[in-house]
């Protein structure tokens, strides 16, 4: 049950991270919608159909940032989080300057190809990201979940109120208040 909660707020983060980064979609993603079929696919089949496509772009610009992050984020959701350190790693190069969303992205695959347990790498990428940016919604969510697995739950709860306290309107909320509830009712209980 932590596992899914963390995971799922990390996932939302980097949507969110991952939408003010690369902004539009279509911007870097122009779809057919002739090609579009009636039949259901699979998630992990939908998620192979976006790699293979970000692949395929990148092999037109390799110098594309963007691309290189909207991969990682593709492998983050694939499970694929040792592939998504190397693409976010490109696109951290390919920036020119230090961004958060860059720094937390590493950090959050870092930790996931760990199992769910900070490398010196991965605390060095997610203290550089909250330094970049002391409110990137990735980089709270990523520790109020590690915090939340640690049984730490006061911390927890103080940085997902840091997140609620951010401007992004596409947070999730309700998430994440559901979130401090449990670990208030787990901090009651210990």
């Amino acid at each position: 049950m932590p596992h899914s909660i963390g995971l799922s707020l990390l996932m939302a983060g980097l949507a969110v991270s991952g939408y003010l980064y690369l902004g539009d979609l279509h911007t870097w993603q122009a779809r057919d919608t002739k090609d579009v079929t009636q039949t259901p696919i699979t998630v992990s089949d939908w998620n192979q159909q976006q790699i293979s496509q970000i692949q395929d772009q990148l092999r037109a610009d390799k110098q594309n940032g963007e691309l290189w992050f909207a991969l990682g984020n593709a492998y983050m959701a694939d499970n694929r989080f040792g592939d998504a350190v190397t693409v976010f790693g490109y696109a951290q190069r390919l920036a020119g300057t230090p961004q958060a969303n860059l720094y937390a992205a590493l950090a959050s695959a870092d930790y996931y190809q760990h199992q769910q347990r900070f490398t010196e790498r991965g605390r060095m990428w997610l203290d550089q990201a909250l330094r970049l940016e002391p409110d990137n919604l990735s980089a709270l969510l990523l520790l109020a979940s590690d915090y939340f697995l640690e049984a730490r739950y006061q911390k927890a709860i103080d940085t997902w109120q840091l997140a609620l306290d951010t401007e992004y309107r596409d947070l999730d909320r309700v998430s994440i208040i559901q979130s401090i509830h449990r670990a208030q009712s787990l901090l009651s209980n210990s």
